[in-house]
């Protein structure tokens, strides 16, 4: 089994951020959110927060834009315009049985791999009415959700472009880091 995270490693840029971005362009009125989303980040990065209310005020904001938009109907636009920038090197290395693990939410990820007919799929879970984040697939707990999912497989090869995925690494056979469309095993 191989597994792939998928923002900068199989999909060429942030998809929730294209999505944001996309979503943008008819929804104008959405654009206050992107500098209160910017400082919280910032307020994180500088360690101003904790991971847990930047948790907590992006359910805020995720329960404004989910709640303003059809968000199937524009998923589905997203990747009629997007789906191209799936890189190359997955075609090449795809297998039946790979696992797409990503922090983007559910929503948003479910419909390309669909397409991509990837069966095994774990994402972040967002209630849509709510904002509220059920499931995070972000560091730490990439591991505990994907061992929830596979408990006793063993991963023959690990795709990520990020450090903050090193604790999946001790579950690979081979790790990778890609960057761009360059792809390097990492001795682990």
């Amino acid at each position: 089994m191989n597994v792939y995270d998928f923002d900068n490693t199989i999909y060429s840029g942030e998809s929730t951020v294209d999505f944001y971005f996309f979503v943008l362009k008819d929804n104008p009125k959405l654009l206050y959110l992107f500098p209160k989303m910017i400082y919280m980040l910032m307020r994180y990065k500088l360690c101003l927060i904790t991971e847990n209310e930047l948790m907590s005020e992006a359910e805020k904001y995720a329960a404004e834009f989910l709640n303003k938009l059809d968000i199937d109907s524009l998923v589905i636009d997203f990747w009629d315009k997007n789906q191209h920038k799936i890189k190359d090197f997955y075609f090449k290395n795809k297998f039946d049985d790979d696992v797409i693990l990503s922090a983007a939410p559910d929503f948003l990820v479910n419909e390309i791999c669909k397409r991509l007919s990837i069966n095994n799929v774990i994402s972040s879970n967002i209630d849509r009415n709510t904002g509220k984040i059920k499931q995070l697939c972000f560091r730490n707990n990439k591991v505990a959700i994907f061992k929830q999912h596979y408990p006793v497989t063993r991963i023959d090869e690990f795709y990520t472009d990020s450090m903050n995925d090193s604790p999946m690494f001790e579950l690979a056979e081979k790790v990778y880091i890609v960057k761009g469309n360059k792809i390097k095993e990492l001795k682990v």
